[in-house]
């Protein structure tokens, strides 16, 4: 069994090597780091938590040179307003899409869709919920800077939502 396994491995890696090595000029593939900032933007939410700082990374794999999938994981900290409440750590892991536009795919659009660890320190309760995200950005070189509109499915009723700035790196391998 663990031989099959480890041939099946091998067998993978040299055709995605091979598929790499053909298309190395597009760069099908991606790894991405990023900072961001996140203003709350949902009115109970904005109520009880002035921003949130936190990261993000992940790959993308290319179907031609404009659309990619990607998966992505972060974490990110909302500060609460008063101190009774609790900060509150986001962990999302999510899948979607990021299309290129203009020459040089310059500028990009994506949509990802996911679950969030989610933990409030005011109960010390932990959940897990749907979170999804529509942003833009743009990519200079390896530099890239967005803005997405994020957020998570509330226990009570509604969506915690935050506008969120980003900037990283983006490397294409």
């Amino acid at each position: 069994m663990k031989f099959a396994v480890r041939c099946l491995t091998v067998v993978t890696l040299v055709l995605i090597a091979g598929r790499y090595n053909s298309a190395q000029a597009q760069k099908l593939f991606f790894i991405f780091a990023h900072g961001q900032y996140a203003s709350p933007m949902q009115a109970s939410f904005k109520h009880d938590y002035d921003f949130g700082l936190g990261a993000e990374a992940g790959v993308g794999i290319g179907f031609g040179s404009k659309t990619f999938l990607t998966g992505t994981i972060g974490y990110s900290v909302f500060k609460a307003q008063i101190k009774e409440l609790g900060n509150v750590t986001f962990v999302p892991m999510k899948l979607g899409f990021r299309r290129y536009f203009l020459p040089a795919n310059l500028l990009f659009i994506h949509a990802d869709a996911g679950v969030a660890h989610i933990k409030d320190k005011t109960t010390n309760a932990t959940s897990s919920r749907f979170s999804g995200d529509v942003g833009a950005g743009i990519k200079l070189g390896p530099f890239e800077v967005g803005v997405a509109y994020d957020g998570f499915a509330r226990e009570e009723a509604g969506y915690a939502s935050w506008l969120a700035f980003k900037a990283g790196w983006r490397f294409g391998l």
